[in-house]
């Protein structure tokens, strides 16, 4: 959709709050988070883990000085985007804040979603109005902090791009019908979500405090992303039925996992640049393509299932026994 790559997050963050909506069912808090875990920590933790073998023995000398011995504990924690410094918060594996803001979405879901059941308008206000405040009063307090960081690299400023997923996935509940013909609808969304990524991209907002610019730059069409999620959620449409197609649903399954091996990939390839110099570069470049979808493809069998199965069944066993141990 020709999202650029802040923008291809806030596209993610929006689609999250969606899919948790309409998907919401009477799990207990515990193993709603509990699948949520099990869902994003272990590719998470095997890109760090493919960092430290691919860039071995620098990784680990690196990993032994006490600055970034800290940050892997916060990376490990999913909570060094919290941080308001580009060396914790992109220490690693840069991609891999954006799974320290979903951790956090995780965590706050519940309670977005019990309040966006009693008043959409003014969840989403309140929503919107905290970020904006805390943007607004730390960059008074701290003028010197990373704009960028307060502007869309810390959890809390994306919060109203999820929120607004979740308020979506109420609403196509509440108008869930069966699908009916809607081509139309579906490049009439994807018209205007081009439109508005275009119009973010190219309108200057520096009259305004740099954070709460960069805040715009990122965010601002998340309300036309919605709206070309819902018309592929609500229409049967050309669009929808060629995402239909088996390859591009298990490309979409292991997205996850390139979207955290990717950079890494490229990384290992940028330092090794001159050992592929006799090779043309768009073979280049398609050696980088094969090398990322195998390697998504392979965390994604081999361990994202696995563990998240693993997971969620000793989370199953923990509760299980703590109400034996309550009834004993």
């Amino acid at each position: 959709m020709a999202i650029r790559s802040g923008r291809a997050v806030t596209f993610f963050f929006a689609l999250s709050g969606f899919v948790l909506s309409i998907n919401a069912r009477g799990a207990s808090l515990g193993q709603f988070l509990t699948a949520r875990f099990a869902r994003i920590w272990p590719a998470h933790v095997a890109a760090i883990c493919f960092l430290f073998l691919i860039f071995w023995p620098y990784s680990y000398q690196v990993a032994t000085t006490p600055a970034e011995f800290r940050n892997l504990w916060l990376n490990l924690a999913l909570v060094h985007a919290w941080i308001p410094e580009r060396a914790v918060y992109w220490s690693y594996n840069a991609p891999s804040w954006s799974v320290s803001a979903e951790i956090f979405f995780y965590a706050t879901f519940p309670g977005v979603l019990w309040l966006m059941r009693r008043s959409v308008l003014h969840t989403l206000l309140a929503a919107l109005a905290i970020p904006v405040g805390f943007q607004l009063l730390l960059g008074k307090l701290e003028p010197g902090i990373d704009s960028h960081w307060l502007g869309h690299y810390n959890p809390l400023v994306n919060l109203p791009i999820f929120a607004l997923g979740v308020a979506a996935g109420e609403w196509f509940k509440r108008d869930a019908t069966s699908k009916v013909k809607g081509t139309s609808f579906q490049v009439g969304a994807l018209a205007l979500t081009l439109a508005a990524n275009a119009f973010f991209t190219i309108t200057d907002f520096s009259f305004l405090p740099p954070a709460l610019a960069y805040s715009i730059k990122t965010g601002g069409a998340a309300p036309f992303y919605l709206a070309m999620i819902l018309s592929l959620a609500r229409y049967d449409g050309a669009i929808s039925r060629a995402l239909s197609h088996r390859t591009l649903i298990f490309l979409g399954e292991i997205s996850y996992s390139l979207y955290l091996f990717h950079q890494l990939v490229i990384r290992w390839y940028t330092v090794n640049f001159e050992a592929f110099s006799p090779i043309p570069l768009w073979l280049q470049y398609v050696g980088i393509w094969v090398a990322s979808l195998t390697i998504a493809a392979t965390s994604y069998v081999l361990i994202e299932q696995f563990f998240r199965r693993a997971i969620i069944a000793l989370g199953s066993d923990i509760r299980g026994f703590c109400k034996r141990l309550q009834s004993a």
